[in-house]
């Protein structure tokens, strides 16, 4: 974790996705910039974090442990997103890790300086509600995609992430972020290219039959 010392970038952050908008509370005062490497924390279970972020560049993982401690993906979220409003903010333990997936650059509030301003800023406990509200869904949503077939998974993310038939996703990460084993992911890919649905290319997947993909995204329940 590294603080940038960038004011004229922290405003354009603030303006650019309207952060001022959280809150009352000028949150040009409350905060500076702060940069992490790729797979550095910026959350950890093991006690509560010292400051509360707007992830503005780059993407983290939100992970547990499950009980074979094998790493649990939640989450993966991108610019913008809050993190550690549902714990850290309260002075309580996480549950979760949050883990840069790639170089990051976050607006952090410390908390120790300004835990009681923001609990009591009602417009930011106002947006916090409905945060953690979106996030109990999110969860409803993990819960049943850990119930489908890999192929459905796998569909669903080639879908989400393709840009004109072109998927490039990392496959480690894809990996992580679908909860399957690097070699179970493979094996996936390749009945996906034996079947003439994906074609493998340099440095990225080309997508030959996009009806077959959604319809594996949606299999039909009897």
């Amino acid at each position: 974790m590294l603080k940038l010392n960038r004011d004229e970038q922290l405003l354009d952050y603030i303006k650019q996705h309207n952060l001022q908008s959280y809150m009352d509370t000028n949150l040009f005062s409350l905060s500076s910039l702060y940069a992490f490497d790729k797979n550095e924390h910026l959350i950890q279970t093991d006690g509560s974090s010292d400051y509360l972020y707007f992830l503005v560049e780059g993407t983290v993982m939100i992970y547990s442990y499950s009980s074979d401690t094998q790493n649990l993906c939640i989450n993966y979220s991108n610019p913008v997103t809050l993190l550690g409003e549902a714990s850290s903010l309260w002075e309580m333990t996480p549950q979760s890790n949050v883990k840069a997936m790639t170089s990051c650059i976050c607006l952090g509030i410390s908390l120790k300086q300004h835990r009681h301003l923001l609990q009591n800023d009602i417009k930011f406990l106002q947006t916090i509600c409905q945060i953690v509200s979106y996030r109990l869904n999110s969860g409803i949503n993990l819960a049943n995609s850990l119930t489908e077939p890999v192929e459905t998974r796998l569909a669903k993310f080639i879908l989400k992430h393709e840009k004109d038939n072109i998927f490039s996703y990392q496959l480690t990460t894809c990996a992580v972020i679908l909860n399957v084993s690097y070699r179970h992911l493979l094996r996936t890919i390749t009945s996906f290219r034996e079947a003439k649905i994906i074609e493998k290319h340099k440095n990225h997947y080309r997508i030959l039959d996009y009806k077959a993909l959604q319809e594996l995204s949606s299999p039909v329940s009897f």
